[in-house]
């Protein structure tokens, strides 16, 4: 049985964009003219790297294990350079679609234009090389396609995973928390049933929300690499998962302080040296105190804090 695997890409890169490739340095304009800028930059740029090579962290590294263990392709979906093959060469870059970031599109768009399944239809026009889901699903010849999404992505996909003929639905098996709400009727059946139980004491493969998506995609792979499941259909599936499922607790959620902004940072330079300015180490042992800090969050602070820490030391010296 041929496969594909089909994850989001992250904002975790070995590379670092130029000034051109990042969302935040273009002009703002309409929907299409910051498409058509964007494509443009992409078009032009001259380094470029395979998947492999550019996209790393956890997240990436399960859709990866996943690929490897079952013999298949793994794909990204991309919300700078559209759905990139494992071999392809691509620019690094900095474009998200989630509200908020240093890098976000939606911030250079007007409001009443703005919608991320609007700004995957425009880059799909703009980008030559962006292809859409039908055509990748038939490029790819394959039997089942493993796709695993977060909630920004699935919203991203909306409108063409709504119109992607039934031969190819069919052939899908979804993977995230919290899509059921953001997926089209078509698409909604293919939503494979793991949840907060992925995350408990009996889950040979605990992580955070971030990576939850490529984790649960993981988790099928290898389960089909040992014959547990067949992939045959979309229901069957649904039920061998719940029943791998059966006797799995979810996590207890502890109760923890919520922080401000500046005790997160405080928080970080104090323990700077015992978690040797580490972010996740920081991030670890914040929870571990009794503390609250969402991972995004965290990670925009961390790096105020450690600019912090830079400017001190070169004021001190």
């Amino acid at each position: 049985m041929k496969t594909v695997l089909l994850i989001p890409c992250t904002d975790r890169k070995r590379i670092l964009p130029s000034n051109m490739l990042s969302a935040r340095n273009l002009t703002a304009g309409s929907l299409q003219e910051v498409a058509k800028q964007w494509s443009e930059c992409i078009h032009f740029a001259s380094d470029r790297a395979k998947p492999d090579d550019l996209y790393c962290g956890r997240a990436y590294r399960e859709g990866r294990l996943a690929a490897d263990l079952i013999g298949a392709e793994l794909a990204i979906l991309s919300a700078g350079h559209g759905i990139v093959r494992e071999y392809q060469e691509i620019a690094a870059y900095g474009l998200t679609v989630a509200p908020g970031k240093a890098d976000s599109i939606q911030c250079k768009i007007p409001d009443e234009e703005w919608s991320s399944a609007k700004w995957w239809r425009a880059l799909g026009d703009y980008a030559a090389a962006s292809i859409s889901l039908s055509e990748f699903f038939g490029q790819s010849a394959a039997d089942l396609v493993l796709v695993a999404l977060s909630e920004n992505y699935a919203k991203l996909l909306s409108s063409e995973l709504a119109g992607l003929d039934e031969q190819f639905a069919r052939k899908m098996r979804v993977f995230g928390a919290g899509l059921a709400k953001h997926l089209p009727a078509n698409i909604e059946p293919r939503l494979m049933p793991y949840d907060a139980r992925l995350n408990g004491p009996q889950s040979p493969i605990k992580g955070t929300m971030t990576d939850f998506p490529t984790r649960a995609l993981h988790h099928f792979a290898n389960a089909l690499h040992e014959g547990l499941l067949r992939g045959r259909s979309s229901a069957e599936d649904r039920c061998q998962v719940d029943e791998m499922l059966k006797g799995w607790t979810a996590p207890a959620i502890p109760v923890r302080k919520k922080m401000s902004d500046q005790e997160v940072i405080s928080f970080v330079l104090d323990n700077w040296e015992k978690t040797e300015g580490r972010s996740g180490a920081s991030l670890r042992l914040l929870r571990d105190s009794g503390n609250a800090c969402e991972q995004s969050r965290f990670k925009d602070l961390f790096k105020l804090a450690a600019a912090d820490r830079a400017k001190s030391k070169e004021e001190a010296a």
